[in-house]
């Protein structure tokens, strides 16, 4: 049972390495900390990102935009990030999660030396990478046993399917946040669209990462404005692929609000599981 091995998820951008990472941390020693790294706002450059401790749930910006492109903030992984994996590695947790880390960097020795410790850790670590940085996080794993799941070689679905056998899920409290007025008005869904718009800057391609047809998409974003009474994006047509989509402000508020609330219960959740069914045996303890 490879519970305390390092598993590298790669893949092209919106492929799933998040949701994937997400998937088999549920299925590895309780409770996860590290960091993970999330799409906050867009610039006309491109995305713009911050990182999220999983302990507070706190976020820092970690890129910036510069005339017509966006940088990493250096100095952001080199002090927060490395502080975050020394945190996980000196609490109690159970799985490290690196979501979409920086591969090493020259400009960031503390942040090297912690990725580095977290990977050689006797503890399961769950990393998303892009595949420019996989030789470098390969070099700093030594001999811990590491798995490469590669979702341009493989869906999500065959991985899941694969890795499911070998990592039965353990017991645990399942938490879904919804909004409701008459019905429902936010959700995973929803949140999952609008947070591929802001990353994507288009409808279209955020649609395609999700799997879902166009029209499914346009409907869910009309069905969203009707119900909160504020336009969620602001389109500009005519640019590749049908044109442009920016989250407005409104969206963009909607959207930290909603990843905090769930971020709260979430824990809430798993601090109640822990007191009522900490020591319950739930049948797949390790032979």
């Amino acid at each position: 049972m490879p519970r305390s091995a390092v598993f590298v998820i790669t893949g092209a951008p919106c492929t799933g390495k998040s949701t994937l990472a997400a998937w088999l941390c549920r299925r590895l020693p309780q409770p996860v900390g590290g960091l993970r790294t999330l799409c906050t706002g867009r610039c006309t450059a491109g995305a713009l990102f911050s990182l999220q401790d999983l302990g507070s749930g706190r976020l820092t910006p970690c890129t910036r935009q510069e005339e017509d492109r966006v940088f990493p903030l250096y100095r952001v992984w080199e002090e927060t990030g490395a502080a975050l994996l020394r945190q996980a590695l000196q609490s109690g947790t159970g799985t490290i999660l690196v979501d979409e880390a920086l591969p090493p960097w020259p400009q960031c020795p503390a942040w090297n030396a912690a990725l580095k410790a977290v990977l050689q850790s006797g503890r399961p670590v769950v990393l998303t990478v892009g595949k420019e940085g996989l030789a470098a996080v390969q070099a700093l794993c030594g001999e811990k046993t590491v798995h490469w799941l590669d979702l341009d070689a493989q869906s999500s679905d065959a991985l899941r399917a694969a890795w499911g056998k070998i990592l039965p899920v353990p017991l645990h409290a399942g938490v879904s946040v919804r909004l409701f007025r008459e019905e429902k008005c936010f959700g995973t869904g929803p949140m999952e669209l609008l947070e591929l718009v802001g990353r994507t800057g288009s409808l279209h391609r955020a649609a395609a990462a999700m799997g879902m047809a166009y029209s499914k998409a346009w409907r869910m974003l009309g069905k969203l404005e009707r119900q909160w009474g504020f336009a969620m994006l602001e389109r500009r047509p005519g640019g590749t692929g049908g044109g442009g989509s920016l989250l407005t402000p409104r969206a963009w508020e909607l959207l930290r609000r909603y990843r905090a609330l769930r971020w709260e219960t979430e824990q809430a959740a798993r601090t109640s599981f822990s007191r009522w069914f900490g020591d319950f045996p739930d049948g797949q303890e390790e032979k």
